[in-house]
Parts: C-alpha cells; sequence; structure tokens
C-alpha cells in the first residue's frame, strides 16, 4: 500500500507492507500530520513560529515540541564541530531562496551566520534569537520522517513501512527483511548508480548541484552555506533526522574529519566522486 501527498516543498511516500483495515484513515491522518508540522516550522510559511522568532526575534510560550527542535539544532551545531549550522536562514534568503523562491542574490557576501550556541536562547517561558535567523531545511525533513515512523508505530500499531520525503527516508522492513533502495546519480536525476538496503535505519542524500542558480556576478550559489564539496553523499544512519543532518554536514568537511564524525555517529557512508563519477562506500554502507 502506497500513499503520497506534498509537504515541506516536495513529494512523500508512504508505502505500508502490512495491510491495515483502516489504511485510508492512516494515511490521511499521516498527511495532516505532515502539514501540521510545516505550519509550525517552515520559514516559508509566513506564520510559522519559526517565521514569527526570525521576525520577532523573540517566541514567548514556546511550545515542547518548538523548544525540542531547536534543542537539536542546537546540539547538532556542537556534534558537528560548528560545520553544521542552522541560524543561516538570512543567507539563503538573501541568496534568493525564499518564500517566493525568486534565485536571485540580492547580496550575501559579507553575511556571517549566527552561532547556535550563543545566539538561540530557549527556555520554557521564551525563545531568544540574537543573530542570524532560523532556517531548519538542514534536518527538517529527517526531523518530520522520524516523527512520522514514531506516529506509524505507536499510534496505528504498524511495524513494517518505508517513509520517504522526497528522497529521505525511514524503513524499517518488509516483513522483516529489508528494503533495497536506488540511489540516484547527483547531477543526472532520474539516473540510479547503485542499491543498498534499510533495516530499521534513516537514510539521506546531498549534494551542491541539486539546488543551484546564478549570482549578481556571474557564479553559481546554492542552498549549501560554506566552502563545500561537489561530491554527493548518501548515509544511513539510526535515525532518518542525523542521516540528513550529515548527508549535508559532510559536503562541508575534509575526508579525515569525515572519518572520526562516522565513527563517532556509527554512520554508514557513500561518496560519489564528481571527478570521475564513481561511488565509494565504507563497508557499513555495503552492508
Amino acid at each position: 500500500m502506497v500513499h503520497s501527498f506534498q509537504a515541506l516543498g516536495t513529494t512523500w511516500w508512504i508505502t505500508l507492507f502490512d495491510e491495515p483495515a483502516t489504511a485510508a484513515a492512516i494515511f490521511d491522518d499521516i498527511g495532516r500530520f505532515a502539514l501540521a508540522f510545516e505550519r509550525a516550522y517552515s520559514r516559508f510559511q509566513p506564520d510559522s513560529d519559526i517565521s514569527r522568532l526570525n521576525e520577532a526575534r523573540r517566541l514567548d510560550a514556546p511550545s515542547e515540541e518548538c523548544r525540542a527542535i531547536l534543542t537539536f539544532g542546537k546540539q547538532l551545531y556542537l556534534r558537528t564541530n560548528s560545520h553544521f549550522n542552522f541560524l543561516t536562514g538570512h543567507i539563503l534568503e538573501a541568496r534568493g531562496y525564499d518564500a517566493n523562491y525568486r534565485f536571485t542574490d540580492t547580496g550575501s557576501d559579507g553575511l556571517t551566520p549566527g552561532n547556535p550556541v550563543t545566539d538561540l536562547l530557549i527556555s520554557p517561558e521564551t525563545i531568544e534569537l540574537q543573530h542570524g535567523r532560523i532556517d531548519l531545511g538542514g534536518f527538517g525533513k529527517g526531523y518530520l520522517i522520524d516523527l512520522i515512523a514514531e506516529r506509524l508505530q505507536d499510534t496505528h500499531g504498524l511495524s513494517h513501512f518505508l517513509v520517504n520525503g522526497g528522497g529521505d527516508m525511514y524503513a524499517t522492513s518488509n516483513q522483516g527483511e529489508p528494503i533495497e533502495i536506488y540511489l540516484e546519480h547527483p547531477i543526472e536525476p532520474g539516473r540510479h548508480i547503485s542499491t543498498t538496503t534499510l533495516k530499521d535505519q534513516g537514510f539521506a542524500a546531498s549534494a551542491s548541484h541539486k539546488r543551484r542558480w546564478p549570482a549578481a556576478d556571474g557564479s553559481d550559489v546554492t542552498h549549501i552555506v560554506g566552502e563545500h564539496s561537489d561530491d554527493g553523499y548518501f548515509i544511513k544512519a539510526a535515525r532518518a533526522v542525523d542521516a540528513d543532518a550529515f548527508a549535508t554536514t559532510f559536503l562541508l568537511i575534509e575526508p579525515k574529519e569525515q572519518e572520526q564524525l562516522a565513527q563517532q555517529e556509527n554512520l554508514a557512508i557513500a561518496r560519489f566522486s564528481s571527478t570521475d563519477g564513481r561511488l565509494f562506500a565504507n563497508q557499513l554502507f555495503l552492508g
């Protein structure tokens, strides 16, 4: 059983390998759940908690879920040695990646990210943002995938499913068997370069080629803020949110630090080389 819907600017697919009699109601619930998440946390939604915090620099009486999401983002900054920074929304907007999708750089040079540790202050009573603007694009989709997986298991009592949010995924199994997925070529959409399997794992892919547009000086700008590799990365992790965040992070760090983070976070990694078109994978990824 497969159901698709739109949320967070992409197509989602929910595949159930069980056959519940209430499948239609389950799919309806998951769709509404995803749209509620988007309304609350997308910077492209003008009335979301994130948009209100970005504009007013303060959010009073934040929900427990909102505090948890932003705390997770702060922790990612520390877990990745400050490479993953979600206080870059103002830079992306200046580059043209805004709610109107202008894709015209209006002067992003010289803008600096906020510091999630010192510029984002979270308490039960209030959240304050002192510099930068929040963008959850680097991990929000993975975060929602994990919430949906939890809802399918705990609320609907399902055991065998695949949640696919625009290519980022979480899979349990197909009646106990691993689920095979295709790895899309990072530069040539629609072409697959290999396969891998998922079983109780999250998966994500990231490449700077996915979103590029011309800057005023004739160069290209992307959705990746900072010096980055042109290679593509495929990550498997225990949770989709970790796979999502680290797939982006690996574009920003050197091989030695990639190896250290992979061991520290128990990540399975494959790298697509943009120079020779080869795929390099560690044993965890192949297993």
